[in-house]
């Protein structure tokens, strides 16, 4: 933690001497804690300490370099910081690192090259690093990888290769490193992959292959946790006994072969399913997104009874007593998009856990509260958003919900008096901007960072799998710790200065958005405009709270006149 400060501090430092100073200097701050930020620097300046470092080269455990104006990163470059355990370099030309650079490094733990212009990784790169943990290459243009890039790291865990321009991979690659876990291939141009690349790792716990061109992957003894392979050209998807969570939105899936037997999270919205059965025999299944599959209208699901979230948005189909039958242990269910014309409860008798229902965005014409009351006793949010009902109606249904404890958003809008009428007028008359979506779980490299930290300082702390477990099921992205945000935000106006000699205010997270992102779930209109109204009523709540307290005063300590002040004989009261 030390360290990070001390960066933090470094970086601070660094862009308010860059304000000032020219941009063709190169910069160096370095704190009490033996970390560095770099600005400004080729080569030469590294290997001579030519940057006039208030530390000795030996002396650096952690280095920062922001704009590294050289091509190549030449052999022995870095050979005067034998103590060096994290080396980060940023928005530089680095095209080139050659054989030997990281030589006489023995403590390296953590490389990361980043926005840099790398466009391919030679045989033998990171030789002699027994001690690497992390290594990233994120938003580079690599186009190609040598089969013995990666020949010494024995100890690698965790591999950020996103945002390049890779098409394939060698099939030999990952021999050299047989603890790798994590692996972030995202946004790349991979369209196949040797089938045996992941022979040699026994245990991966994430697998990010997001955002490619995939048209295959089979992989059946790939022993792998949480797979992401969203947004791909996947027509046909195996699964093995392995996998836990399993992201596949966004392909032309048609068809599931494997069992699954420990998958408890299936996302597989906007594919081509029609036919459930080859998920029958996945018992251990909590949550399964199927939104934008053109379902067989009279599907059921009775083979999922320990289902707790469902989601069939977009899918035509059509509901009978049959169709959710034994799903007693469901407490989430999304039919928006559907042209459902009448609710029958009793087509939902066996929902009797059901906490949620989505029926937005269809043609209902009345709802009966009675059998909805009836047949789901604790069902505590209706959400009725875009039924085609005039204000007029939409107000009667509302009031009919709080006499019967529902609310009609899960944010409670609906039934906050102040905020109905904003409901009514956007239910009523506008459709969604954001229909019904899954969560984002798209894995960036500060996650891969944030786990790192597990390592580096050693603490006594979950194991990997448990962390990445833990953040991967949860329906919200990791927030990142607040050093780490600091951090980034510091980043980024230091290279703002850099580049430009100005002054810049706050930036945001340092990760651009790289070609053609994923799409992410939006905050509703309504939310917006609730937020808006809270900041607003907590401004006006303060201000009246200052008002009251200053008049009480005034009434406590001021005098009241009986007479008027002119009269000689004018008496105060106190």
């Amino acid at each position: 933690m030390a360290d990070r400060k001390g960066v933090l501090v470094g970086v601070a430092i660094l862009a308010l001497c860059v304000a000032s100073a020219s941009t063709s200097m190169s910069m160096c701050q370095c704190s009490l804690s033996h970390s560095c930020v770099i600005g400004n620097v080729n080569a030469s300046q590294l290997s001579t300490n030519g940057m006039q470092c208030s530390l000795n080269q030996s002396d650096i455990v952690d280095l920062l370099i922001v704009r590294y104006n050289d091509t190549v990163l030449k052999a022995g470059a870095l050979r005067e910081f034998v103590n060096l355990t994290m080396l980060e370099v940023f928005h530089g030309s680095m095209e080139i690192i050659e054989p030997g650079a990281f030589a006489k490094m023995p403590s390296l733990m953590k490389i990361v090259i980043q926005h840099n212009k790398l466009i391919t990784v030679k045989g033998n790169t990171f030789a002699g690093l027994d001690e690497l943990r992390l290594l990233s290459l994120a938003f580079n243009n690599l186009t190609s990888i040598s089969a013995a890039a990666f020949a010494g790291l024995k100890n690698l865990s965790y591999l950020v290769l996103t945002g390049n321009a890779l098409s394939t991979l060698p099939a030999i690659l990952f021999e050299p490193t047989p603890k790798l876990t994590t692996i972030t291939l995202s946004h790349n141009a991979i369209t196949s992959l040797p089938a045996t690349l992941f022979d040699p790792l026994s245990y991966v716990s994430r697998l990010d292959l997001s955002n490619n061109q995939l048209e295959s992957f089979q992989f059946p003894k790939l022993n792998v946790t949480l797979l992401v392979l969203q947004n791909n050209s996947l027509a046909e998807l195996g699964l093995n006994d392995h996998v836990v969570y399993l992201k596949a939105e966004q392909n032309r899936i048609s068809r599931l072969t494997g069992t699954g037997a420990n998958l408890t999270t299936l996302i597989l919205s906007e594919n081509a399913i029609t036919d459930l059965t080859p998920l029958l025999g996945m018992k251990k299944l909590s949550k399964l997104s199927l939104n934008g599959n053109p379902l067989e209208p009279n599907t059921v699901f009775n083979g999922f009874e320990g289902l707790h979230q469902l989601m069939i948005s977009k899918t035509n189909i059509q509901i009978t007593e049959q169709t959710f039958a034994n799903l007693s242990q469901l407490e989430l269910l999304d039919l928006s998009y559907n042209g459902i014309t009448e609710l029958d409860f009793h087509m939902f008798s066996s929902l009797i856990d059901l906490e949620i229902l989505i029926v937005a965005f269809n043609q209902i014409e009345t709802i009966n509260f009675i059998e909805l009351r009836e047949f789901l006793p604790n069902l505590h949010v209706l959400e009725i958003c875009g039924n085609g009902w005039n204000s007029t109606y939409l107000k009667s249904v509302l009031t009919h919900m709080r006499r019967y404890h529902l609310s009609a958003d899960m944010q409670g809008l609906s039934s906050f008096f102040l905020f109905s009428p904003m409901f009514v007028e956007l239910c009523s008359t506008t459709p969604s901007a954001t229909p019904s979506s899954d969560e984002d779980d798209t894995l960036y490299p500060e996650e891969v960072d944030k786990d790192f930290q597990e390592f580096y300082p050693t603490t006594a702390a979950p194991s990997t799998t448990e962390k990445i477990l833990r953040t991967m099921l949860s329906t919200r992205k990791p927030a990142m710790s607040e050093a780490s945000t600091q951090k980034a935000m510091l980043r980024k106006q230091a290279i703002a200065l850099l580049e430009t000699g100005a002054d810049v205010g706050p930036a945001g997270d340092d990760v651009p958005v790289p070609p053609n992102p994923e799409p992410t779930s939006a905050s509703s209109p309504l939310k917006i405009t609730f937020q808006v109204f809270v900041y607003m009523f907590a401004v006006f709540g303060v201000v009246s709270l200052a008002m009251l307290a200053y008049y009480m005063r005034q009434r406590r300590f001021d005098v009241r006149r009986i007479s008027p002040m002119d009269i000689p004989d004018s008496v105060r009261l106190v």
